[in-house]
C-alpha cells in the first residue's frame, strides 16, 4: 500500500536559493514541496494555507530570527518536523533550537541528500543532529544543573514501560530498534515516546534524554550513541 508524500515547505530569505532547493526536494518520489517562503510572515502564511509534515528553515532570514519563528511555529503547529538548514556553526545555538522544540540540524555546505534523510527521518519521529555536534549538544543540555521540580515529577509520572523505553532513546535507538528490544511495533514506541514528551514537557527526544542523563538514568547498554535518536 503507498504511503501519504511527506509534506515540505522550504524558509530560506535567498529566494533563488530556497526555489532551487525546492525543485530538488521534489525530484524525491516520497517528497511533496508545498511552496517556499522567504520571510518569518510569508512564512506563517505559507504554513496556515497548505499544512506541510517538515519545513526545511533558514536559521537567518534576513531580520527576522529563525529560531523565533520556529518557537511560533512549534506553538502553532505542535506536530511540525522542523529542520534548520543553515551555515551558521554555533553550538550554543543549536541547543537553543533542540529546547525550542527544532528536531534537524543541516550544514548549506552538506550534501542535498543529507537534508533529504534528515527531513526524512523527522517527519518520521526521529531527531538528525550531526555526528561531530551531537555529543557536545547532549554534554551542554545534561550539564544544566540538577533536575528542575517540574522535571522530577514529570520523571514520576514515567511507567515502567516508558522509562524502558527512555532508556532506549539515552541509548540513541530509533524506534524500529526500540520495538526489537522491547518487542512492541514502532507504532507503539512511538506512542511510549509521545507520552514521555508530553510528561516532561520537552519538544523533543534529545531533551528528554538530557533530563535522563541528570536524573541518573542510564542506556541499555546495547549500543553506542549513534547520530539519531527516535523522537516524538
Amino acid at each position: 500500500m503507498s504511503r501519504d508524500p511527506i509534506r515540505v515547505a522550504v524558509v530560506d530569505d535567498h529566494q533563488v536559493f530556497a526555489e532551487a532547493l525546492a525543485l530538488r526536494l521534489g525530484d524525491e518520489p516520497d517528497f511533496q514541496v508545498v511552496g517556499t517562503a522567504v520571510s518569518a510572515a510569508a512564512a506563517l502564511e505559507l504554513l496556515e494555507r497548505t499544512s506541510p509534515d517538515v519545513v526545511a528553515l533558514d536559521l537567518l532570514l534576513g531580520r527576522d530570527d529563525g529560531l523565533v519563528l520556529a518557537e511560533e511555529l512549534g506553538r502553532r503547529w505542535p506536530d511540525l518536523g522542523i529542520v534548520i538548514v543553515t551555515g551558521v556553526e554555533d553550538g550554543a545555538r543549536i541547543v537553543d533550537a533542540v529546547q525550542s522544540g527544532v528536531r534537524g540540524w543541516v550544514a548549506k555546505v552538506a550534501p542535498v541528500d543529507v537534508l533529504v534523510s534528515a527531513l526524512r527521518g523527522v517527519a518520521a519521529g526521529e531527531t538528525h543532529i550531526p555526528a561531530d555536534l551531537l555529543t557536545g549538544v547532549l554534554v551542554s543540555l545534561s550539564g544544566r544543573g540538577g533536575l528542575t521540580a517540574r522535571e522530577s515529577e514529570g520523571l514520576r509520572q514515567l511507567t515502567q514501560r516508558e522509562l524502558d523505553v527512555l532508556a532506549c532513546l539515552v541509548d540513541g535507538m530509533a524506534r524500529t530498534e526500540i520495538g526489537q528490544l522491547l518487542h512492541v511495533s514502532p507504532n507503539t514506541v512511538r506512542t511510549h515516546v509521545q507520552s514521555i514528551l508530553h510528561k516532561l514537557k520537552v519538544h523533543s527526544a534529545l531533551a528528554a534524554v538530557a533530563i535522563a542523563r541528570r536524573s541518573g538514568i542510564s542506556g541499555t547498554g546495547t549500543r553506542d550513541q549513534p547520530q539519531r535518536v527516535a523522537a516524538r
